[in-house]
């Protein structure tokens, strides 16, 4: 494998994670704007830039780690028999990595 292929593979790996990742975040956007409206206050006052930009790149992550643990015993010449499982890790990944670090570093809530 090339270098140029291993990168184009780690990419592919970590914007399928980004994406499961962005897919949790929906579910998540929608609970704020539920919050922010039963308080009759804006979104706007609720939501917080820098807490999706780091979900989206632990998404990320997540997925290029899954791309690894996937690819080691196996031909990276196709993914897209592991599209779903990149997108889970995404999604499933990112809550496992949040509750680490949560418990780690403690919560800012």
């Amino acid at each position: 494998m090339t270098a140029e292929q291993l990168l184009n593979m780690l990419l592919v790996g970590g914007l399928l994670g980004m994406t499961g990742q962005g897919i949790r975040v929906i579910a998540g956007l929608k609970k704020v704007h539920d919050v922010a409206s039963l308080k009759g206050e804006k979104f706007a006052n609720h939501f917080d830039t820098s807490t999706l930009l780091i979900s989206l790149l632990i998404g990320f992550m997540a997925g290029v780690l899954a791309i690894i643990a996937l690819n080691s015993n196996s031909d990276a010449s196709d993914l897209r028999p592991h599209i779903p499982t990149l997108l889970g890790a995404g999604y499933a990944g990112a809550d496992f990595i949040e509750a680490f670090i949560k418990r780690s570093l403690g919560s800012r809530n």
